[in-house]
């Protein structure tokens, strides 16, 4: 008798804390949909430095009010990364006119610096091949992921680029530790030819001024097949918010362990997230979706605001 008291108090600490654990917390969460008919595609979502959202659509830049409403401001080529930059304008990530998926091997990829009135010019070209997710630093120069390689670029202050990093392939998603000592990336792919998605969320250890310091480390892996990490956000506990645009899911990644939890789901094609900024809901992810949703722009509800980002 007395085992099996002992045996049941086990299992019932055990249902207790799974409990806690999941359901106390309420995820995975129903996301909400923000915008839905205006894109067929979607991929790139940032606020700038005032609060406003801006998202990069239909090959094009948009921004979109705190009711959905949306306004053209200026014509791509492509749809990819936007991160905001100084006080007002926004750094957007551009294959150029050819990229590696298509064309194969190139180095006409753009960063674009546009305006809130959408006033576009060249930040920095040249040497990149189709750039996809940009990552600002504190001193103003800021990281650029090529996931058609091996290539993180670094463009300093003057637009000038050169390699960062090339030791974790088809890098995507990109978020800075809040201390500046760790760069956080998901890879997306495998291999290119033919096309496999990966797994894996990598931390890169950097020194005092930034720059690589040592071997790259798996801290997660995305459970399943087909998961293929895209975009990545930080919350303001250093936790890690990555999308897996082939599955429509979010997944929370604790660095620090390494344990991982689904967040939202049903948002096929979900690709890039930002937290809430301005008027926008500051407990909540804003996430865009590609082809394969539609272009739909999702708000999902974490409870809990973003890390502050350097732009």
């Amino acid at each position: 008798m007395k085992y099996r008291i002992i045996f049941l108090g086990i299992v019932f600490y055990t249902i207790f804390n799974f409990y806690n654990c999941t359901k106390q917390e309420g995820f995975p969460v129903i996301p909400t949909l923000f915008v839905d008919g205006n894109f067929t595609r979607a991929e790139g979502i940032a606020f700038n430095g005032e609060g406003k959202l801006y998202v990069t659509a239909n090959k094009a830049f948009w921004r979109l009010d705190t009711e959905g409403n949306t306004t053209k401001l200026v014509d791509l080529y492509t749809n990819l990364g936007v991160a905001a930059y100084g006080e007002r304008d926004l750094l957007v990530a551009d294959f150029g006119p050819t990229n590696r998926f298509k064309h194969g091997p190139n180095d006409d990829g753009i960063v674009w610096r546009i305006t809130p009135e959408g006033e576009k010019s060249i930040a920095a070209t040249g040497g990149m091949g189709d750039p996809n997710f940009i990552a600002v630093r504190n001193d103003g120069s800021y990281l650029v992921s090529d996931d058609a390689t091996n290539e993180i670029f670094i463009v300093d202050q003057k637009g000038r680029v050169s390699l960062f990093m090339d030791a974790i392939d088809h890098p995507n998603g990109m978020v800075i530790s809040r201390d500046g000592r760790s760069l956080y990336v998901a890879q997306i792919f495998k291999s290119l030819n033919p096309v496999v998605a990966d797994n894996r969320v990598w931390r890169v250890p950097l020194d005092e001024k930034g720059d690589p310091a040592g071997t790259p480390e798996v801290i997660a892996r995305i459970n399943g097949e087909n998961a293929g990490p895209d975009g990545l956000a930080m919350d303001s506990l250093g936790r890690l918010y990555a999308t897996v645009p082939m599955r429509g899911e979010i997944w929370r990644i604790d660095p620090a362990t390494g344990k991982k939890q689904l967040i939202a789901e049903g948002m096929p094609g979900i690709a890039s997230i930002a937290f809430g900024q301005g008027d926008f809901d500051r407990n909540a992810l804003y996430g865009a979706s590609t082809r394969r949703g539609g272009g739909r722009i999702w708000k999902i509800d974490v409870g809990i605001g973003g890390a502050r980002l350097c732009r």
